[in-house]
């Protein structure tokens, strides 16, 4: 469908309403810019520089915004994924559960015990939280699956001794983990094929397939035989992995005709039955996936975002129009995912992201704009994306798919109405995931035919006093992916106002009466491995389980939502040694007010009657140390926060 209007200036269906996209997200020359510096990370790179805090984090927090959260877990070690986030939850028939992340336990950046932390619950409650990796030997990135012989295993790749590394036990959530390599040997010099960032899936009519893929690492010799740096491969077991009957193959189209090179973790796997999918998201080339209806024997690909460009080199410039102005071109921000439905058809989420390379002399780099927001959504129905490779009339210098631009589906929500989706660090010092503000999709099915979506998105009025926190959001489709409901805040923490970065869900496909997560969750906004590169501390891993009746009916109750006729004013603000405290109530309540320093530690709390009408408090302050506060007022079950700033 061809548009006389800038790009994103289309609708989103909501809830049955339409309601125009966030003007925010329309190209202008004010969009905040960054150089796509990102690294894609193995584990193996030397991290000495990062910094350990000094008085870290050395149990978890017991607080939680309410009793559906479960910490399963710990780790120092916090980037869980590069782009898209693996399978690390299943649920089995029986209720119990498995999950599994990457997790280490030292507060030194060499990580030296990085592997996989697994629980598991046996239907009343999970194990206590583990302290030691799966693996004898150092790893990450696992997989965690289960087979139809009741076996279950979880999938690495090993980065002590190159290679990808199956940890499996005959039963599930019993019995002792043996290890087994996987990875083939190179016939040329004996060493074992070094894949790494795997995707592991269980298919098969007795769920006896397995179906992996991985990214050949760049010392590899299969570059030379591929054509291809860090080339794309897929490996199959039909015997539950015990013996492997295709190894290393390059799937169709994915060579050196098509493509430069392949990206770590920008992928997703998935299978039911003999029909398996591998979804692509790319940034400067055709995104696409690749499915197979006969347990992986053949494949067939559908484009679902057509990149105007094949096989484009950066640092080779882009001008579409030939108005020799270098054109901003919109993709995926790699982090996406895909399901199968009972019929057999894949649908696709992605992150969007508009990118410019815009300097062809910095040797590969380009740049990206952080401020863009917006999941996009396709399945096969749609048909593969036929979007020309020209500017649409009435845009200049900007590229755009049509069946991008006609079916984003969700956003990080604009929560104080101000017709745009910034907060505090909107220009610059954001936490960095190199991702759209609403991104790290994952998503599920019910036994109706719905479809849920879960999404990281950027909470704007929630941050730290110099970044935005992200949250777990919750969408959901009741017809086919035509209309999406509002998104829903369901990791609110309201007990720390808010103040808990939720990031890297995997959902469990299968949703019941319950939505099933795994999180991590931290105290600070952003990374330590990479990006903002904070202090070495301990990250929580959270398992998050939602009842879906309701869940888009009731008064969620959230420091995001609440609208209400109390008035709550603080002033002076900054203040050094008082400040004044002013709340207006249209009746008399009960009032609580909190009061909690960045790291969420309560300093102090006072319940008192207040009379209807205005009341002013005087609040001594000369004992807090500079910094960052918030006050939570609750009335009923109504919160509110105003920042304080001390300055003395």
């Amino acid at each position: 469908m061809k548009k006389n209007i800038t790009f994103l200036a289309g609708f989103i269906i909501s809830a049955g309403l339409f309601a125009q996209v966030n003007s925010s997200q329309s190209y202008t020359k004010n969009l905040l810019k960054a150089v796509n510096d990102k690294v894609t990370m193995s584990g193996e790179e030397v991290l000495s520089h990062l910094m350990v805090n000094p008085n870290p984090t050395t149990s978890p927090n017991a607080k939680f915004s309410s009793a559906n959260e479960v910490v399963i877990g710990t780790t120092t070690y916090d980037l869980q994924s590069n782009a898209a986030v693996q399978n690390r939850i299943v649920h089995h028939d029986d209720g119990t559960i498995s999950a599994a992340w990457t997790m280490s336990q030292e507060q030194i950046a060499a990580f030296s015990d990085r592997g996989t932390g697994y629980n598991f619950f046996d239907g009343t409650s999970w194990g206590a939280n583990p302290t030691n990796r799966l693996e004898a030997s150092r790893g990450g990135w696992p997989s965690i699956i289960a087979m139809g012989s009741g076996k279950e295993a979880s999938v690495t790749h090993n980065t002590d001794n190159s290679y990808i590394n199956m940890t499996h036990r005959p039963a599930v959530g019993t019995g002792n983990w043996t290890e087994q390599i996987i990875s083939p040997t190179d016939s040329s010099n004996g060493m074992f094929r070094d894949l790494t960032w795997n995707r592991t899936v269980v298919g098969g009519l007795n769920k006896e397939t397995l179906h992996m893929v991985g990214i050949a690492n760049a010392s590899d010799t299969v570059n030379v035989v591929y054509g291809i740096p860090n080339a794309l491969l897929y490996n199959r077991s039909q015997d539950e992995g015990v013996t492997w009957d295709i190894q290393d193959m390059q799937l169709p189209t994915l060579d050196s005709a098509y493509f430069n090179r392949f990206s770590g973790d920008s992928y997703s796997l998935t299978a039911e039955g003999e029909t398996v999918v591998l979804a692509y998201f790319n940034d400067w080339g055709d995104s696409f996936i690749l499915k197979s209806t006969d347990n992986g024997d053949n494949w067939s690909k559908t484009i679902f975002l057509d990149f105007p460009v094949d096989k484009y080199t950066i640092d080779s410039g882009l001008d579409l129009d030939g108005d020799d102005t270098l054109d901003n071109v919109y993709s995926t921000d790699n982090y996406g995912t895909v399901i199968l439905d009972p019929n057999g058809d894949a649908h696709v989420f992605y992150g969007i992201m508009m990118y410019l390379d815009d300097d062809l002399t910095d040797d590969g780099a380009s740049s990206w704009f952080p401020g863009i927001n917006g999941i996009a959504y396709w399945n096969e129905s749609m048909g593969p994306d036929v979007t020309p490779a020209t500017v649409h009339a009435g845009d200049t210098s900007l590229w755009y798919s049509d069946m991008m631009n006609d079916n984003i589906i969700a956003q990080a929500p604009d929560l104080n109405g101000d017709g745009q989706v910034a907060g505090v660090d909107s220009s610059g010092g954001y936490a960095l995931y190199y991702s759209s503000r609403a991104s790290m999709p994952n998503a599920g099915l019910d036994a109706d035919g719905n479809i849920w979506l879960s999404f990281s998105a950027y909470t704007e009025n929630v941050d730290n006093g110099s970044q935005v926190y992200r949250h777990i959001y919750i969408t959901k489709s009741e017809d086919g992916g035509l209309t999406w409901k509002t998104p829903v805040d369901v990791t609110p923490q309201v007990a720390w106002l808010g103040m808990k970065e939720c990031v890297y869900g995997s959902m469990a496909p299968t949703v019941d009466d319950k939505i099933r997560i795994v999180f991590q969750m931290d105290n600070e906004p952003g990374l330590a491995v990479r990006g903002d590169e904070d202090f070495i501390d301990v990250n929580q891993i959270i398992y998050l389980e939602i009842d879906t009746l309701g869940l888009f009916t009731s008064n969620n109750v959230s420091i995001n939502n609440i609208k209400n006729t109390t008035k709550f004013t603080v002033y002076p603000n900054p203040a050094n040694d008082h400040t004044s405290i002013s709340i207006s109530l249209d009746k008399t309540e009960k009032v609580t007010l909190t009061i909690v320093d960045l790291i969420g530690k309560e300093i102090s709390r006072e319940e008192k009657m207040l009379l209807s009408g205005t009341t002013t408090e005087l609040l001594d302050v000369s004992n807090f140390q500079n910094g960052v506060y918030f006050i939570n007022l609750q009335v009923g079950n109504k919160i509110t926060t105003q920042k304080l700033v001390i300055t003395k």
